[in-house]
């Protein structure tokens, strides 16, 4: 992990890439001593309040991959805010063991050193065209996704 500076706090890069650590090793004592005690954790699954339901989301999104990898693909800081731009690969346990990969932005804002908020986006349809599997979810998934993109046309 990225040492803390004398000052008690680490810069909000280091703090940003301690918390894709802690992810990635599914260290949830450590991701969570990076959120402050009241931080909201607001997601297409809703927003989760405070260290225990931000710490019970992780728990339900580690049971549904056996394996995950988080990383960084671009990062900017500017006062007490951040934007992270992520690219994450998994197997999914509930998608019948299927890889999925995924890309989405996280934007932070710091308090006291510590995480205050943080708002995730991500491409869900995406993540669902991958691990589908009947016939008829996959029928409905890309009639979705064909539908979207002949709006592009």
């Amino acid at each position: 992990m990225v040492s803390l500076e004398s000052g008690g706090h680490a810069p909000i890069k280091s703090i940003i890439l301690n918390i894709l650590e802690a992810y990635n090793k599914k260290d949830l004592t450590s991701l969570l001593s990076f959120f402050a005690d009241d931080a909201a954790y607001i997601r297409s699954e809703g927003t989760f309040r405070g260290k225990e339901e931000i710490k019970r989301y992780y728990t339900w999104s580690y049971s549904n991959y056996s394996e995950v990898s988080l990383t960084e693909t671009a990062l900017i800081v500017e006062g007490d805010r951040a934007v992270l731009e992520w690219a994450l690969e998994g197997t999914s346990v509930r998608g019948g063991g299927k890889k999925a990969q995924l890309q989405g932005l996280d934007i932070f804002e710091f308090k006291n050193g510590k995480v205050q908020e943080v708002h995730i986006y991500q491409d869900r349809l995406l993540v669902a065209k991958q691990l589908v599997s009947g016939w008829f979810e996959k029928k409905i998934i890309n009639g979705v996704v064909n539908r979207m993109e002949k709006g592009l046309r």
